[in-house]
């Protein structure tokens, strides 16, 4: 049985070292695993280009969403890492585990990444962490019920919201200027800004700056 190489990615050590005694109790698990891990967005981007430049690939991804961000390749949260896996990786499965359920966070990652797994932390213990990586792990897809339930959110609807104008929201509260925008998110200046009008028309009635469009999203928690 081929080598299973598996990629760890949390700022906390003994996060990433219960994945791997998690891991390695599972029925689904080969006897032969290599661990690749790492604790920033700045670390994985070394190990994601590492391991392209060897022409290996990662065959399954656990990544944390709140990492130290790497402003100089523009990888500011796990999101963005799991982006640039998909990118080097396309066969890989992505399983997202997190503490936030905001519903910008919860849509963004799930139109940029479409992860195979998207656990809240607080909705699983041992047994059911093993129970739902040997699911992902046979070809099935599996959401964590705090991160379906958010998937439904009645404000995103009502203030018809849709996943880019979530991640513009994302970037206003990582202090990302407007014109900085077209880096992480794949449409022109226009039309960024044309959408952050919108937001504010609906969060602000027009009426305020980017830390008040922010402050308002935050008590409506949308992010």
């Amino acid at each position: 049985m081929p080598t299973k190489n598996l990629f760890l990615v949390d700022d906390h050590p003994i996060t990433v070292d219960s994945y791997k005694n998690l891991i390695l109790r599972t029925k689904t698990a080969a006897n032969d695993i290599y661990f690749v891990t790492a604790f920033s967005c700045e670390e994985a981007y070394k190990r994601i280009i590492e391991k392209h430049n060897d022409q290996e690939n990662f065959d399954v991804a656990l990544l944390d969403i709140s990492l130290p961000s790497y402003p100089a390749k523009n990888l500011l949260t796990g999101i963005d890492v799991a982006k640039l896996i998909r990118y080097y990786f396309p066969a890989c499965k992505i399983i997202l585990l997190t503490m936030h359920s905001e519903p910008a966070i919860v849509t963004t990652a799930i139109h940029e990444i479409n992860p195979e797994g998207f656990i809240l932390k607080n909705d699983i213990n041992a047994a059911s962490f093993v129970n739902a990586y040997q699911s992902i792990m046979l070809g099935s897809t599996f959401y964590s019920s705090t991160i379906t339930k958010v998937q439904n959110d009645t404000i995103i609807k009502k203030l018809d919201f849709d996943a880019i104008d979530l991640q513009i929201l994302l970037l206003l509260d990582k202090k990302i200027k407007t014109k900085d925008m077209p880096n992480h998110i794949d449409l022109s200046l226009s039309a960024i800004e044309k959408r952050k009008t919108n937001i504010k028309n609906q969060l602000l009635k027009d009426k305020g700056n980017d830390t008040a469009i922010v402050n308002t999203a935050k008590k409506l928690d949308i992010i």
